[in-house]
């Protein structure tokens, strides 16, 4: 018989070595190794919308941690977008086209990577065609030594539409307790980027002047809040972000909310702008008059140290001469009642607020007084009387922040870093879960608070990554305990996560606040 040549010999052993393994397999010897399981992105935070004047509407939302593109749905009901979605795309902006005049659509977007696709996002809101952006050029009407200026003729900026209440806003509408012609008045609630603008101010000679705004709200739909801050603007430079504009309880009930500002001779402009989500108040008129006294400027700085069942604030001195100082207490931002919870002298910028409830988050602004009026207020701090935290700053306060899952609507995963001990964020009754929040940049990390609720976790590792699909653990237990836990922890990552894999209780995963510290 013929020998085999050496190729064919060399052949004939690769067959029989496949054979060999395919039949170990085949007999459950040797698994083929299995590819790590990739878990579909967290749902998408942030979807905001702009309608544009030519019957386009631009999308944009904040990126999600491990998705590699986004599907959006469209529908012109509220929970009509369907199951196919208009569009995919890989970026986080999108302008949607080909849209009918006049009409409201809502939207809704999804995050995707292999592993597949997120819950929805909440939905947003828009509709064509914005406002004309005309008006803010018609002169004053004098009254006395003061001109006049209707907010129905100002230049309406940055709004962004809302559906509530009555329709859609921004509004130019009829108000029963306004005084301009026609009892109109402009409503731009809910637009956090909102703008009402007067150009054509006109006095005879520079100097002090006091700008009056009239104004009316009620808590609508955001139920608590009682100071809506603004912002002024003049002459392009920004003047405070703190205007008070206490709540009048109703939105045919007018009030006056007052500063002062240096004019020019000639023209000048005033721009009243939102500085949240509150949007800008009702408005009737905008009266300027020249000033005979100052009122003090707003104070700044202000800060807090906590105590047993005690606050202490301390603030820099307001100029202008206050007589004396208000302090504005509440239990959510821009929540401060409007009856001042203490007062102490103009020489004095210190007070302590006791009988608080340990744990509890307070809400703090001072404002200046003399006997021509108040300032603006102070900056506004959170305090939790009794919790002493690391100090330093919070990498965590405020970021975007995603859970595996929610007990519910009142449990979002962004109530762990929002500095308040008033929220919490709570998981489905499974395990595991994990809650990740995305730093928005790389930071060495020094030290983990986990603020607990009763539903603690037994076993948890604290990870970091720089992409969020790729974990190293940096922290690991099996004995947690709960309560509040100060971890001492070394890594390097942009995202950063609690993940959960034994529960403490029958419950889920429950988190006061989750903070991050380090540089």
């Amino acid at each position: 018989m013929k020998s085999l040549s050496r190729s064919a010999a060399t052949s004939s052993r690769r067959l029989l070595v496949l054979a060999s393994v395919a039949a170990v397999c085949t007999l459950g010897l040797i698994q083929p190794a299995a590819s790590a399981a990739v878990s579909p992105p967290p749902q998408p935070l942030n979807l905001n919308d702009q309608s544009n004047p030519n019957n386009t509407i631009t999308l944009t939302w904040t990126p999600t941690p491990a998705a590699t593109s986004y599907h959006l749905y469209r529908g012109t009901t509220s929970g009509g977008e369907g199951t196919t979605p208009i569009t995919t795309t890989t970026g986080t902006t999108y302008t949607d086209s080909g849209l009918a005049a006049n009409t409201g659509y809502f939207y809704e977007v999804t995050a995707v990577n292999s592993g597949g696709e997120s819950p929805r996002s909440a939905e947003d809101p828009s509709h064509t065609t914005p406002p004309t952006p005309t008006g803010g050029n018609t002169p004053g009407v004098a009254s006395g030594n003061s001109l006049v200026f209707y907010g129905k003729d100002g230049l309406l900026g940055g709004f962004q539409w809302f559906q509530a209440l009555t329709g859609w806003f921004p509004q130019v509408l009829g108000s029963s307790g306004a005084n301009s012609p026609g009892h109109v008045a402009v409503d731009m609630a809910y637009a956090p980027t909102a703008t009402l603008t007067f150009n054509d101010v006109v006095e005879p000679t520079a100097g002090l002047y006091t700008v009056d705004w009239r104004y009316a709200f009620a808590s609508g739909l955001f139920p608590g809040v009682t100071n809506r801050q603004m912002g002024l603007m003049v002459n392009g430079t920004v003047i405070t972000d703190t205007e008070r504009f206490p709540i009048t309880g109703n939105f045919e009930t007018y009030e006056d909310s007052t500063i002062q500002v240096h004019l020019n001779a000639g023209k000048n402009s005033i721009q009243m702008f939102a500085v949240d989500d509150h949007g800008v108040s009702r408005v009737d008129e905008m009266t300027v008059t020249p000033a005979t006294a100052s009122v003090p400027s707003g104070p700044t700085n202000l800060t807090s140290t906590s105590g047993t069942g005690s606050v202490t604030l301390h603030w820099t001195a307001s100029s202008g001469g206050p007589t004396s100082y208000s302090i504005y207490r509440g239990t959510q931002s821009d929540g401060e009642a409007t009856t001042a919870v203490g007062t102490v002298s103009g020489t004095t910028t210190t007070y302590t607020d006791t009988g608080l409830t340990n744990a509890s988050s307070y809400y703090y602004v001072v404002a200046a007084n003399n006997a021509t009026g108040v300032s603006p207020d102070s900056n506004e701090i959170l305090a939790t009387p009794g919790v002493t935290l690391p100090s330093g700053t919070n990498l965590a306060l405020n970021q975007p922040t995603y859970a595996s899952s929610t007990q519910g609507a009142g449990y979002a995963a962004s109530a762990a870093t929002d500095n308040s001990f008033n929220t919490r964020w709570s998981s489905a009754y499974s395990d595991p879960q994990w809650l990740l929040v995305d730093l928005g940049a790389t930071h060495t990390i020094s030290q983990v608070v986990l603020a607990w609720e009763s539903a603690y976790a037994k076993a948890f590792q604290i990870q970091v990554s720089s992409d969020a699909v790729n974990w190293t653990t940096i922290y690991s237990t099996t004995t947690g305990t709960g309560g509040t836990q100060t971890l001492s922890v070394s890594g390097t990552g942009r995202y950063i996560r609690m993940y959960g894999t034994v529960r403490g209780t029958g419950y889920g995963y429950s988190l006061w606040e989750f903070q991050v510290f380090g540089t």
